[in-house]
């Protein structure tokens, strides 16, 4: 029985793995060329120059969260509320000397 609760765990744990934004870039964006990344994506915020003619196209995008009510369903005089927060993603596109892209990198955070 336990056993069968292992693999089920497993299971569920790769398929949410299998379904993450890194995952996504990754198998969209690899192997494609600057101009399909440029189509796709837009222009890059800024793009930095490495060894032997590579580059890193590094895009960011910032979103207000806003507050919002949290309810913990009691009846209370006080209302909460979440922290207004900012979201920041970005995506780094390792692309090689012939404009190739090889590798994407994603990351998220959170800032008050």
């Amino acid at each position: 029985m336990k056993l069968n609760h292992v693999i089920v765990l497993l299971i569920l744990l790769l398929g949410v793995t299998g379904c993450s934004t890194q995952r996504k870039l990754v198998r969209e964006y690899k192997g494609k060329t600057k101009a399909d990344l440029v189509l796709g994506m837009g222009k890059p915020v800024r793009i930095e120059n490495g060894a032997g003619g590579n580059t890193v196209h590094i895009y960011i995008k910032n979103k207000l969260l806003k507050a919002a009510p949290i309810n913990t369903g009691q009846f209370q005089y006080d209302k909460f509320e979440s922290p207004k927060t900012v979201k920041t993603e970005t995506y780094k596109f390792y692309l090689n000397s012939l404009g190739i892209i090889d590798d994407v990198v994603y990351d998220l955070s959170y800032a008050r």
